[in-house]
């Protein structure tokens, strides 16, 4: 995956689910319906971490102020957040 082979997935998914003692046959077969998102994500350089990063920190939010705060509060907290974790050259 680090070396963005994209063209890989197929042959791989035709290989575990020929092979009938894979452990990985489920797997590789719940692939085929998104396939196109398979083999884009392993063909590009971009990366969803800095968004996954926000969501973490959304949640993390959400779930310390639980039941005691309205959305301007968690708009707020969330704004500073985001601003301490800001990357700066």
């Amino acid at each position: 995956m680090t070396n963005r082979e994209g063209e890989r997935p197929p042959h791989w998914i035709a290989d575990v689910c020929a092979d009938e003692q894979s452990g990985l046959a489920g797997f590789a077969a719940g692939l085929i319906p998104d396939l196109d998102a398979v083999v884009f994500g392993m063909s590009t350089d971009w990366s969803p971490g800095p968004v996954e990063g926000r969501v973490n920190d959304l949640k993390a939010l959400k779930r310390g102020m639980f039941g005691r705060a309205k959305p301007p509060l968690l708009r707020k907290g969330l704004l500073i957040v985001a601003a301490s974790r800001r990357h700066r050259p």
